[in-house]
């Protein structure tokens, strides 16, 4: 693995509508933060609607965030890398890794294979457009400036974390803890298999699944028929294609969350200490609710 790759940071899932995504996981009984608007999405001062809504949860290391980012591009107003990374049925836009030392990580991809990152900070206040509230966002990332292969990544410092830990958004009523794991369905494997490789220094298995654990978030990748055959109708989203993206989060009962869905009538396959809930009702992608242990 490595060294300079903390962990899993956040995941960034590509949505077509903002309004509805946070409805949506308000409704899954989620804290779901206001819009923020960006610019290479197409927000802010291109006079677009680009932009995100965070899910933010407890990190489980503390030098990390851990939330998902559904994110927007405004195809007329979004800088083209990032309105081709949104502009497709949501999936897994990206995975956002967790890093030191940003300089030497860039050198380690590039000598890997992959063309340079543009390097970028931002240091900047925040101001809640729904309470008025203020906080500091700072982060240096590495910024890939073109699609890297089956799956798009890149790697970030966060330097002042208060605002992914504010305490009325990572407390969720359906007693959502942190997301855990990741699958995204491939129809590629070996390239998939060669670009984990690259990424994280590693050599995986030659055969099965994809995957990659860093402390206690994981990332796999299995092929569309495997995908299926472990979520069956969960995986097929509210216009009938195939989800690519399930998502496990940690809770701290299912009984808890049992009850926040029932209470507002979302569908849920009940495993017990597992509630699946399907794509078609949690954005077009598989989301599982799971006690530890």
């Amino acid at each position: 693995m490595r060294k300079e790759l903390i962990g899993l940071d956040h995941l960034m899932i590509s949505t077509p509508d903002l309004p509805a995504i946070r409805a949506c996981y308000q409704r899954l009984g989620f804290s779901v933060t206001p819009m923020r608007t960006n610019e290479p999405m197409g927000g802010g001062r291109t006079g677009g609607r680009g932009g995100n809504h965070l899910v933010l949860f407890r990190p489980t290391d503390d030098r990390m965030t851990n939330f998902l980012e559904f994110a927007y591009a405004d195809p007329a107003h979004a800088v083209p890398y990032m309105r081709d990374l949104l502009g497709r049925r949501p999936a897994l836009a990206m995975i956002v890794h967790a890093a030191t030392d940003l300089p030497a990580l860039d050198q380690a991809w590039q000598a890997a294979g992959f063309p340079p990152c543009m390097y970028y900070e931002l240091d900047t206040d925040y101001r809640d457009p729904e309470d008025g509230t203020v906080d500091r966002i700072h982060f240096r990332v590495l910024v890939p400036d073109a699609p890297r292969g089956p799956l798009t990544f890149n790697a970030c410092e966060v330097m002042d974390r208060s605002h992914y830990l504010r305490p009325g958004w990572i407390a969720h009523e359906n007693g959502a803890e942190y997301w855990a794991a990741a699958t995204v369905a491939t129809g590629d494997l070996p390239a998939m298999r060669a670009h984990f490789a690259a990424i994280y220094g590693i050599d995986p298995a030659p055969e099965g699944p994809v995957s990659v654990t860093m402390g206690d978030q994981s990332l796999s990748a299995v092929t569309p028929a495997s995908f299926a055959a472990t979520y069956g109708d969960a995986a097929r989203r509210a216009d009938g294609s195939a989800a690519e993206l399930a998502v496990e989060l940690r809770i701290a009962s299912a009984e808890r969350a049992r009850a926040v869905l029932s209470r507002n009538g979302v569908a849920f396959q009940d495993a017990g200490r597992r509630l699946i809930v399907p794509a078609t009702e949690a954005g077009g992608i598989v989301l599982v609710l799971a006690e530890a242990g």
